[in-house]
């Protein structure tokens, strides 16, 4: 992230933002820029170890600490993640910013569900799109439940993919569960033993009982063992605390997205221009096979999947490889 400049905008709705931006002079204005949105529980610095494979191409990059994350502003009010709104947030940027090129939004994990709404809410605006992990997810015009979710995964998958939910959208569960073990959340994302994120994500009460208990008995990803990773990790949670990054679940969970998604679902809205899908081998809640539900319903079209062996959170087990798939992308369609 070094070679990013760090910035700050106030937007029309009232909140701060921080982002990074790469220098305007060392990219070509009439390439696409690349919009690298994060994740739970990360900041813009999960992109950190991707985002130098990027720069050697032609294309502008902007990586945003997204609301309720990093040096962005931190609302406790689920009515402010409301989808459209956040979007429109980050748009400011590229007013701000003078930007009137083409965007290709990528995201991992709660990031790619923002970068297809860019996508979708902004058609004009974009050239392509790109996920990791979480495959197009088809707007709904039916409100959400997630009892009704996990029992549908259940009998389709064989577990409720759904389940640590129960603790994330739990409006008390990052005060009296995370906060107080933030070592213990740590170890629980980024542990490594076999079918660790279905065992812990996908097991209903896992997760709030090993945080709760303050267990670390799980060995880390080799990139968590990083024990400035860990410190890092730790200080910037304890700064602001786990409930606003919470509040992306409760927005959905509470059907603050319903108005936006019922809206493009009635519109029809697919996504026609190029799409990359990076999946994983060891994702247990983001399967790659996801990727069939858009396709069959015709929502996708020219979509390339790839599948790297790693765990959720590939762009720090496997940064190069994520970003030389990238990278052979936007060559491929013409946009590097």
């Amino acid at each position: 992230m070094d070679q990013l400049q760090k910035k700050h905008i106030d937007t029309k709705r009232g909140f701060s933002y921080t982002y990074y931006i790469s220098p305007a002079e060392k990219a070509d204005s009439s390439k696409p820029v690349l919009l690298l949105c994060h994740g739970w529980p990360d900041n813009a610095h999960m992109w950190q170890w991707v985002v130098p494979h990027l720069l050697k191409t032609k294309n502008r990059i902007i990586v945003p600490d997204l609301l309720g994350y990093g040096g962005t502003s931190k609302p406790t009010d689920p009515k402010d993640y409301e989808i459209k709104g956040m979007t429109d947030d980050i748009l400011e940027i590229f007013e701000t910013e003078k930007i009137d090129s083409q965007i290709i939004p990528v995201g991992h994990d709660w990031g790619s569900y923002f970068a297809q709404r860019v996508y979708l809410l902004n058609k004009s605006r974009t050239a392509g799109l790109i996920t990791l992990n979480v495959a197009l997810m088809p707007p709904r015009s039916d409100a959400f439940d997630l009892d009704t979710f996990n029992a549908y995964t259940e009998k389709t998958i064989g577990y409720p993919a759904y389940a640590y939910w129960e603790l994330f959208s739990d409006p008390e569960g990052p005060r009296t569960v995370m906060d107080p073990n933030l070592e213990s959340l740590y170890y629980a994302i980024h542990g490594d033993s076999d079918d660790w994120m279905k065992a812990m994500f996908c097991t209903r009460g896992a997760i709030r009982a090993f945080v709760s208990q303050g267990r670390k008995d799980v060995p880390l990803k080799k990139y968590a063992q990083d024990e400035s990773f860990k410190t890092a990790f730790i200080a910037e949670k304890k700064d602001g605390g786990m409930t606003a990054p919470g509040c992306w679940y409760r927005a959905m969970r509470e059907n603050y997205q319903l108005p936006t998604e019922k809206k493009l679902a009635e519109q029809g809205v697919k996504v026609d221009q190029p799409y990359l899908f990076i999946g994983c081998t060891g994702d247990a809640v983001c399967r790659t096979d996801a990727i069939e539900i858009p396709k069959q319903a015709g929502i996708v079209s020219d979509v390339e999947v790839r599948e790297l062996e790693s765990g959720h959170w590939c762009p720090f087990e496997k940064p190069e490889e994520v970003g030389g798939i990238v990278v052979e992308w936007l060559g491929k369609k013409g946009f590097a």
